[in-house]
C-alpha cells in the first residue's frame, strides 16, 4: 500500500500499524527519525529492546536468521520490532525471501525496511506497494520553504535563532538529505558557541564551501575592487547553480554593514566594539574596518542602488541572469576599485 510520509503519524496514533513498512528514498534523515518513532510506538520500554528488537543489514543477509527473527514471538512487548537496513543493497535471492515473507507475515512482528532510492519497477518496491498488509512510503529531499522550515525548527529546538539571509544560505547549502544537514548544523552550533542568534558571516565561515568558490568570496573580491577575481568566482557560482537573488542579497547586506560601520566609527565607537555590534566574523574584521575607512558613503549608496536595480531586473524576468549579475559585479567593482 502506497502512503505519503505525512500520513504515518496519524496512523501511528490510531494504532493502525501494518505487518511491514518500507521507507525508501534520498531523504535518509527523515527516514531515520521515522524509524525511531516507529520503534518507540512498538517498544515503549527501552529495557525491552534487548529482547524484542533486532536489526539486520541487507547486504550479505543471513536469510535463515532473519526470517527466524521475523517469525519469532515477542518476549516483553506485544510486538517485535525487526529492522532491515540498506535494502537497496539486497541480492536477488534475499529479496525473494523477503517478498515471500510479506505474503505471510507474522501478526506479532513489525518489520521495518530502510532503503535508499528504489526505481518504480524494483520488485521490492512493487511488492510493498501491492501488499495490503504493508506500507510503502517514499521520502524525497526537502526543498525551498520546507527545508528552511526544517532548519529553523532544528535550531529553535536547541534555543537558537537565525537571520533570514543566513537561513537562505543554509537552505541552499544543506539540500539533499537532512541526515547530512544535521551534521553540518551540529558543526555550526559548536562554531557559534554561546551566541544564540546566528548570522550570515558565521554560516559562511562554517558551512560547506571555500572562499575562492563561495558567495562570501564573491563579496570579498567585489567590495575590495578585485573585479577580475570577482567575475571568476561569479562564473563558478553560476555554473554551480547558485541563486542570483541570494548573491545580490549577500552583496547588499555587506554594503549595508559597511555603511553602519562607518556611522558607528564616525560616532567615536571603538573598532572592536563596532565589529562585535555588527557581528563581523573575526577573520574579516581588518578587511571590514579598512573598507569602512576607505570607501566613500556616496559609492556605498550607489552600490546599494546597483543591487536594487539588479534585483528588480532578475525578478522581472526580462534579462539573462548571468549578464545581469556580471553587470552588477562590474559596476560594484569599478566603484570600489579606487578605494582598494
Amino acid at each position: 500500500m502506497k502512503l505519503k510520509a505525512n500520513e504515518i503519524e496519524s496512523r501511528i496514533r490510531d494504532g493502525a500499524l501494518p505487518s511491514a513498512i518500507l521507507l525508501y528514498g534520498q531523504e535518509q534523515g527523515l527516514i531515520v527519525s521515522q524509524i525511531a518513532q516507529l520503534q518507540k510506538s512498538v517498544i515503549s520500554d527501552p529495557s525491552a529492546a534487548d529482547f524484542d528488537l533486532e536489526a539486520f543489514f541487507a547486504e550479505n543477509l543471513d536469510e535463515e536468521r532473519f526470517i527466524s527473527a521475523c517469525k519469532g514471538f515477542p518476549f516483553l512487548s506485544k510486538t517485535k520490532f525487526i529492522l532491515l537496513k540498506e535494502a537497496d543493497k539486497i541480492n536477488k535471492e534475499a529479496k525473494k525471501t523477503l517478498l515471500n515473507y510479506l505474503a505471510e507475515p507474522s501478526p506479532t512482528t513489525l518489520l521495518v525496511v530502510q532503503s535508499g532510492n528504489l526505481e518504480a519497477k524494483d520488485p521490492l518496491r512493487k511488492g510493498f506497494e501491492s501488499n495490503k498488509t504493508a506500507w510503502c512510503i517514499p521520502y524525497y529531499p526537502l526543498e525551498g520553504g520546507k527545508l528552511s522550515s526544517w532548519i529553523r525548527q532544528q535550531l529553535q529546538e536547541q534555543g537558537y535563532k537565525i537571520d533570514r539571509d543566513a537561513l537562505q544560505h543554509l537552505s541552499q547549502r544543506l539540500d539533499g538529505d537532512t541526515l547530512a544537514a544535521k551534521s553540518e548544523l551540529e558543526k555550526l552550533l559548536l562554531f557559534v558557541g554561546d551566541n544564540r542568534n546566528i548570522n550570515l558571516n558565521e554560516v559562511l565561515a562554517c558551512v560547506g564551501e571555500t572562499l575562492q568558490h563561495s558567495s562570501f568570496g564573491l563579496v570579498s573580491a567585489t567590495t575590495n575592487g578585485k573585479t577580475a577575481e570577482a567575475l571568476h568566482i561569479l562564473d563558478r557560482l553560476m555554473d554551480g547553480g547558485e541563486e542570483p537573488l541570494a548573491m545580490i542579497a549577500i552583496l547588499a547586506m555587506r554594503i549595508r554593514r559597511i555603511i553602519q560601520g562607518q556611522s558607528l566609527l564616525n560616532a567615536g565607537e571603538n573598532p572592536k566594539v563596532v565589529c562585535k555590534k555588527l557581528r563581523i566574523f573575526w577573520k574579516e574584521e581588518q578587511e571590514f574596518l579598512t573598507q569602512c575607512r576607505l570607501i566613500k558613503s556616496a559609492d556605498l549608496a550607489s552600490g546599494l542602488m546597483d543591487c536594487l536595480g539588479a534585483d528588480k531586473a532578475l525578478k522581472s524576468g526580462g534579462g539573462n541572469p548571468a549578464r545581469i549579475m556580471g553587470g552588477l559585479v562590474l559596476r560594484l567593482g569599478s566603484r570600489f576599485d579606487k578605494h582598494s
